[in-house]
């Protein structure tokens, strides 16, 4: 797999967080920064959720660490990290990922999706297919609005991606369960439940072997034409409790809906034409769905009936002046959507962007 090959030497850089210097986390995290000026801490933004108090939280997995590195744009591996968007839309760090978190067999913790339980606290996917790891779920235990720790609930998947809450089911997207390069990706979705996730005795995923022969969680199989060797990733729940789940490579969305006993009811095809579907997010206010396509550079809000409106476009650039660049997620709040400029880089001919570079990012799109 071209991406898979691209990012394994990562590995190495990414090991190097195990060895990083304590930093003083206290300082960080008063600190404040513009969404258009990030520090390195924030290379690679990634992820959505809005926490209880209607602040918005961010992954970055800083997996750009080490072509910023041979850019000289910084001097070692920034710890991945979760950031805050307050609602004044200044950023600090709301959390730095710590030694005892990292994946004990690759030394590395990659947080990718997030988002808010009903218990309050805040999961999160952390992705350890290229690095060696067993794949895991996070929960990142909050009191008072502030992260405590960290606990494994569940691990044995391969590349989770997104996470989205409906009720007391939490769903996350498996974006490679296989794949055969140029031929077809195959990929899923599982759906735990909050009573199955604990840190005494963390949920097992037994790994996926075919469409016949995989674990109980997984909800959903896709298969998909392998041009990326990525399949299932953004997901979204509606206030109908409608489940929504990008396929990266298709550029599609589909729709499940749910029996009264929360089991599935169907999954048909609910849009399609983007290049490269990535994070969703669905808003109450507008009732619409927000996603961007990762490839195109591009946002778009897609109403209840599978409609889709350009929010905004450009070509490659460096983030800089609100534009984007290679967009991860989006997520609305009060009428303003915020977007991750994730910055990744895949050589795709299909891609807009070329290169990871500074600034580090988020842009903002008014969807009035």
């Amino acid at each position: 797999m071209k991406i898979l090959n691209k990012y394994t030497n990562l590995l190495r850089v990414m090991l190097t967080i195990v060895a990083l210097s304590a930093c003083s986390h206290t300082v960080l995290a008063q600190q404040q920064y513009s969404l258009q000026d990030l520090p390195a801490q924030f290379n690679s933004p990634a992820s959505f959720s809005l926490d209880s108090d209607n602040n918005i939280l961010f992954t970055s997995p800083n997996l750009h660490n080490q072509t910023l590195v041979e850019q000289g744009v910084i001097t070692k591996a920034a710890a991945p990290t979760i950031g805050l968007i307050d609602n004044n839309n200044q950023v600090s760090v709301w959390y730095t990922f710590k030694q005892q978190d990292l994946e004990p067999n690759s030394g590395v913790v990659t947080p990718m999706g997030i988002a808010k339980g009903p218990d309050g606290n805040i999961y999160i996917a952390d992705m350890q297919l290229w690095f060696g790891g067993e794949s895991r779920l996070l929960r990142v235990n909050v009191i008072d609005g502030k992260a405590i720790d960290v606990d494994v609930v569940a691990k044995g998947f391969s590349f989770p991606n997104a996470v989205a809450w409906r009720g007391n089911d939490v769903f996350i997207s498996d974006t490679v369960l296989a794949t055969e390069k140029g031929i077809s990706t195959t990929s899923g979705v599982y759906k735990l439940r909050l009573d199955e996730l604990s840190a005494e005795n963390p949920l097992q995923i037994s790994k996926y072997q075919n469409k016949n022969n995989h674990d109980a969680h997984l909800f959903e199989i896709f298969e998909s034409n392998g041009s990326l060797g990525f399949g299932a990733n953004g997901l979204a729940v509606d206030g109908q409790g409608n489940l929504y789940t990008g396929i990266m490579e298709d550029g599609t969305i589909y729709k499940s809906t749910f029996n009264k006993d929360s089991s599935k009811l169907e999954t048909t095809l609910f849009n399609e034409g983007l290049i490269a579907s990535d994070g969703i997010q669905w808003d109450s206010p507008s009732n619409a769905l927000y996603i961007t396509d990762l490839f195109d550079n591009a946002v778009y809000r897609i109403d209840m009936n599978g409609q889709a409106k350009l929010l905004a476009k450009n070509g490659n650039t460096d983030g800089s002046n609100n534009m984007l660049d290679a967009p991860g997620e989006v997520i609305v709040r009060g009428g303003i959507a915020y977007v991750t400029n994730f910055d990744a880089a895949f050589g795709a001919s299909t891609m807009v962007n070329t290169k990871p570079d500074a600034p580090f990012t988020i842009s903002v799109v008014p969807i009035k």
